[in-house]
């Protein structure tokens, strides 16, 4: 079985050495575009995705992320060694032929990639199957089930489902070096009923299916999601919404020895945390008071997070900026979006120390 299809060669558009308002660190941006055909089925305008959106990097330097073509599907991507691959889940896990639309989300030190797959509405056979079923997809419009969001894992060659027993949906979003996974599970809406979740490696685990939850106070939490975790598991990050306290609130947290340690940039009104790497430094999103979303990265040391915007690249300035993963070397990668609505990849190389 081979679900890659090499599309091109890796476009960086270098940009300007952006200092941090903290200046402890500064670092340099590149740009990154996945390429696709003009030509049918995808139609992507001027051979470029209409949306390219990065969520996970490697020790290696491996990325992995999600584009949208030009009819408007999306699919999952790894960039490796400069070259673009695509990785769509199979429809035979939803009983269809052709692809799904799929997102790769994490990447592990081995190359193991997970994500999500969205199963179509396809009744009857869509709303017989089991509730927990890859398959199992119970409405499409107006808008589609969280139900039908699966997750997936790719290992050696082979796709796996990634589903939490008693629920129909799941999202993995990190893979760590033992192969235990972090995300969130969900039933019908990705608000109430979705709760950080984890998987563990257990038998054979070529193949990660269901697994149990850690033993964990967000739990207690709707609207929570684990979004990273340092490579021993020790440190886990995320986001939840703690509706007694402050309500619609979203906070990130640090969950470490079974503690719970809210997280929240300084005058933000919104923040996740999304990776964290072996040194932990790190890295997420928050909105400030005007409204506005940047990327973050917050030292081990506890001091003042750095606030990580995407710099302006003409023709258009950037908005927002999400940092979505970083790497022990202090790689980040993320998305950024710009005022012609445009959103783009970008990876931040870590440029002096003072």
């Amino acid at each position: 079985m081979r679900p890659y299809l090499i599309l091109g060669m890796i476009t960086l558009v270098g940009v300007p050495l952006l200092t941090t308002p903290c200046t402890a660190q500064s670092y340099s941006f590149a740009s990154i575009d996945v390429p696709c055909s003009a030509e049918p089925p995808t139609h992507c305008p001027n051979g470029i995705s209409r949306r390219t959106a990065i969520g996970g990097i490697n020790p290696a330097g491996d990325i992995v992320g999600t584009y949208t073509d030009g009819v408007g599907r999306q699919h999952g991507f790894l960039l490796r060694g400069g070259r673009f691959t695509t990785i769509d889940v199979p429809g035979r896990f939803a009983g269809v032929t052709g692809d799904l639309s799929s997102v790769a989300r994490g990447i592990s030190p081995a190359g193991d990639i997970v994500g999500q797959f969205t199963a179509p509405y396809n009744p009857p056979f869509s709303t017989s199957v089991g509730f927990d079923s890859p398959a199992y997809c119970p409405s499409v419009t107006p808008p589609q089930s969280a139900a039908c969001i699966k997750g997936f894992l790719y290992r050696r060659g082979s796709f796996g489902v990634v589903l939490f027993p008693g629920h129909p949906g799941a999202i993995p979003g990190r893979i760590l070096p033992d192969g235990s996974i972090y995300g969130c599970l969900h039933d019908f809406d990705t608000m109430g009923s979705m709760f950080s979740a984890a998987w563990t490696r257990f038998g054979d685990a070529s193949i990660a299916v269901g697994g149990g939850a850690l033993s964990d106070p967000t739990l207690s939490y709707p609207n929570s999601m684990h979004g990273g975790a340092t490579p021993d598991g020790s440190v886990v990050t995320g986001f939840y919404i703690d509706m007694a306290v402050m309500p619609n609130h979203q906070h990130g947290y640090f969950l470490e020895n079974g503690v719970l340690q809210t997280y929240d940039v300084p005058n933000s009104t919104l923040t996740v945390v999304w990776d964290i790497n072996p040194g932990r430094e790190a890295v997420g999103t928050y909105v400030d008071q005007g409204g506005v979303q940047h990327g973050f990265v917050q030292s081990p040391d506890g001091s003042a997070p750095i606030t990580l915007d995407v710099p302006s690249i003409a023709p258009f300035s950037s908005v927002l900026t999400i940092a979505m993963s970083i790497n022990p070397a202090g790689v980040i990668v993320g998305q950024y979006k710009d005022t012609g609505g445009h959103t783009h990849g970008f990876v931040a190389m870590p440029a002096t120390t003072n």
